[in-house]
């Protein structure tokens, strides 16, 4: 597998592959949610198409955006906090395996060097391995089989893309969703 292989052999190798797909729904971002729908339609200000392709457990939607070989990724939370976090589906999957979730990698601003995020996402690691033992193990195993690069140098830019209001999600009533990103990212 290489870098370049589309958005959509991507989700066709994690569909066609059930132990991926139920582990990445372990990992809270489910396939099968998709189905749905998001919690409310939305658009984006520039009228991007947008395509669900998963969702999470707090009722969040991971879409795609646009029509090209490499979609960028936003996600739409069910409280009205959205925005784009990758710039690509292997992206945003590495973020999904690589860190505790999308709200904790976004709840501490980045700073200059990001070791304040970093130092939170290693505590939060430590709860879910009280009970999760294998979690280490099951991210390796979704990297090599995704071919999924290390999520400790997408945070940067997840905080930069988070923050964009070019991809601030909106509601049908016009509502604009809030930022994902903590004051001061």
């Amino acid at each position: 597998m290489t870098d370049e292989i589309p958005d959509t052999r991507l989700l066709d190798l994690i569909t066609d592959t059930p132990w991926i797909a139920e582990l990445l729904a372990q990992f809270d971002f489910d396939l099968a949610r998709a189905a749905n729908g998001p919690a409310e339609p939305v658009r984006l200000p520039g009228g991007e198409p947008l395509e669900m392709i998963a969702g999470d457990a707090s009722g969040g939607a991971f879409m795609l955006v646009g029509t090209g070989v490499e979609r960028p990724v936003l996600y739409v939370g069910s409280e009205g906090e959205g925005g784009l976090v990758a710039a690509g589906l292997r992206d945003a999957l590495a973020l999904v395996v690589g860190i505790s979730c999308i709200h904790d990698a976004t709840a501490v601003p980045f700073g200059a060097d990001g070791a304040r995020l970093r130092d939170w996402l290693a505590r939060t690691d430590e709860e879910i391995r009280e009970y999760w033992p294998e979690l280490d193990a099951e991210r390796l195993r979704l990297r090599r089989a995704l071919d999924l690069p290390e999520a400790d140098g997408l945070l940067e830019t997840l905080h930069r893309l988070a923050a964009d209001e070019e991809y601030r999600p909106v509601s049908d009533a016009g509502d604009r969703y809030e930022s994902m990103v903590a004051p001061g990212a």
